[in-house]
């Protein structure tokens, strides 16, 4: 179905469709639009979101039994924030037939029956482990993994460079704008040592590249209650060796001026990457405090609390584990709850926020 369409129903747990009562006029409309090649933006759906569930990182040869976890929580949406497969290989064949693996696993087939699911790519779905502008088939991998996601053939994604999007959910009293970045398609080399890698002092070193840098400041620009920023590395995690926006420190100056700049006081960042669930704050230099939650991963983890992290509120890394905000809407400020959840949906991390 397309996502135009699908947005305009609820899907229960066995994939059911029930009609959430928008005008006739408006479907004609939509199946208008098609039927003459009019392209819509991805403006995401008109109804108000209660809970996004996010993860990163699945091993698609493994069992993913967290499927079935996450849909028990009852999301309206899911984020695939990053190595939603692992395919470190420039043979595109390959590629797709990773993708392929993970859509023949009954527990994604029920889950993608019953949630809208939207996506960006990381380094191992990119292509290539930490990769960067490098990478030869950059535009290759794109186009498998937005088929595969279902964007629309005349998206405006599909054309541009990168592969970087935004949607904005429900009324205006009650909009959610999720900006999901691409980190890689535009980022410079990073700068390797013996013991990991370190902030390149470069003033030419990018992590987003100027017509990314432009869109969001265009998106930002918007008007929505929350914002949701996707960003598949950590932001707020300033101190261990892996990849982190800190290892571009003039890039992460730049987002946290661009938010001051425009008084962007209603942001969350949601990042993955890590192989375990954390939550960070830090506080911009005009005094917002901005909050990361880490989600990774969805059926392996790894222990990471040995990690240093000045700006950690809360870690949880002995198993797999997803990510969800819930929100409550008051007329004057709505409640997000932050939290990360084991693979048996217990809470494990939960940080209550208004903004």
């Amino acid at each position: 179905m397309d996502e135009r369409i699908r947005s305009f129903f609820k899907f229960d747990s066995m994939g059911r469709r029930e009609f959430l009562g928008f005008s006739l006029l408006s479907m004609l409309f939509l199946a208008g639009c098609k039927v003459f090649g009019v392209s819509l933006p991805s403006v995401g759906s008109r109804r108000p979101l209660r809970r996004i569930a996010f993860g990163s990182c699945m091993q698609q040869s493994d069992p993913q039994p967290i499927w079935d976890v996450i849909g028990a929580a009852d999301p309206d949406l899911f984020l695939f924030i990053g190595d939603n497969v692992y395919a470190d290989t420039e043979d595109m064949a390959q590629m797709q037939r990773d993708y392929d693996m993970l859509g023949a696993k009954p527990e994604f087939q029920r889950f993608r029956a019953a949630v809208p699911v939207e996506a960006i790519a990381d380094d191992h779905d990119y292509g290539i482990n930490d990769g960067g502008i490098e990478y030869p088939k950059k535009q290759e991998s794109k186009q498998i993994m937005l088929d595969f996601f279902g964007e629309p053939k005349d998206s405006q994604r599909r054309r541009r460079p990168g592969n970087y999007t935004s949607y904005i959910h429900g009324a205006p009293s009650q909009s959610v704008q999720v900006i999901l970045m691409d980190l890689r398609w535009f980022r410079t080399a990073l700068v390797s040592t013996e013991t990991g890698y370190v902030p390149n002092p470069d003033p030419n070193a990018c992590m987003l590249g100027e017509a990314q840098w432009a869109w969001l400041e265009q998106e930002l620009r918007k008007p929505a209650r929350v914002r949701v920023i996707v960003s598949t590395t950590q932001f707020s995690s300033p101190d261990h060796p892996w990849e982190k926006w800190a290892n571009f420190p003039l890039e992460k100056a730049r987002m946290l001026a661009l938010l001051d700049r425009l008084h962007v006081r209603n942001a969350i960042f949601i990042s993955g990457d890590m192989h375990f669930a954390e939550l960070s704050a830090e506080k911009t230099p005009g005094g917002f405090t901005l909050y990361d939650l880490t989600s990774s991963g969805m059926n392996f983890y790894e222990t990471g609390a040995h990690y240093p992290n000045r700006n950690r509120l809360a870690i949880h890394d002995t198993s797999p584990n997803f990510g969800m905000l819930e929100f409550a809407w008051e007329e004057s400020r709505v409640i997000v709850s932050l939290q990360a959840r084991n693979e048996k949906g217990e809470t494990v991390i939960r940080k209550d926020i208004a903004l």
